[in-house]
């Protein structure tokens, strides 16, 4: 069964939207995988119970409830990289005494949010003098401009991004519980092959059937990935691409209507 027709028979695609389904579920289910597959594997067969219970709970909340525990673990890791990194990265981006844009960029970028957000960027003389009141100006801005990208057909790359963002800040700060089911799936199948024992001798040399074998390579795979790729590097990394295309989206966002001058004069009567 592809992963399609098992989100199909899920009825997941209704239950949850796109960015649900990819940012919050798709992390649990990468953290859960090496225990599926060693039920499945080892127990699948001769346990009914277990296939019964996993049915249920796939489709009576389940998923809900894992994403909203993946959710949780993600936006405490994100408060926590976003005071080691001394901002948000839509922040970082436009600070002057950063260079991860230049200049020039960010001096469009000044003149499109004071146009098309009504608020004025500081400028590099004012950050100096105060860079958190200047940071609170680029925070601000970015908060106006995030409801203004919501249509997906308008601002695709956006929401791809945000998307990406989202599911890798998720696996993130999910990777300490995937790395101890990968742990555990990896112990079980020395178990249950009988190389590891509960009682002296704890250790014996058995061969191992394909089985366990290829729980062994999944679980060592997975532990690696935690440890090695869902990094702080790779979600600043994915940060900073989503807070290029939300600062790019100031191109198509529609300018501030203009307040008349009858709007700005006091009427006569008054």
């Amino acid at each position: 069964m592809s992963g399609g027709e098992l989100t199909m028979r899920l009825g997941l695609s209704k239950i949850l939207d796109p960015y649900d389904l990819t940012a919050r579920l798709l992390p649990g289910l990468l953290v859960l995988l090496p225990a599926i597959l060693c039920i499945a594997l080892l127990y699948g067969a001769k346990s009914p119970m277990a296939v019964a219970l996993g049915s249920v709970l796939a489709t009576c909340g389940g998923p809900h409830l894992l994403s909203s525990f993946v959710r949780t673990w993600g936006q405490r890791a994100q408060d926590r990289l976003f005071r080691e990194w001394g901002g948000q990265p839509t922040t970082l981006l436009l600070r002057h005494r950063h260079s991860y844009l230049p200049p020039v960029t960010k001096e469009r970028y000044r003149e499109l949010a004071a146009s098309r957000l009504g608020i004025a960027l500081p400028t590099i003389g004012e950050e100096e003098e105060d860079p958190a009141k200047a940071d609170q100006a680029y925070i601000a801005a970015a908060d106006a401009l995030r409801p203004l990208t919501n249509d997906r057909r308008t601002f695709p790359f956006v929401f791809k991004e945000l998307v990406a963002y989202g599911f890798n800040r998720n696996a993130h700060g999910s990777r300490w519980v995937g790395l101890a089911v990968a742990v555990a799936t990896a112990l079980t199948a020395l178990a249950h092959a009988g190389v590891l024992r509960m009682q002296p001798q704890f250790w014996s040399a058995v061969d191992l059937d394909p089985a366990h074998i290829v729980l062994l390579v999944v679980a060592v795979g997975f532990a690696c990935l935690w440890c090695f790729h869902f990094t702080a590097q790779t979600v600043q990394q994915a940060g900073f691409s989503y807070a290029k295309r939300l600062w790019e989206a100031l191109e198509r966002v529609p300018k501030k209507p203009a307040r008349s001058r009858a709007a700005r004069a006091p009427a006569a009567a008054d």
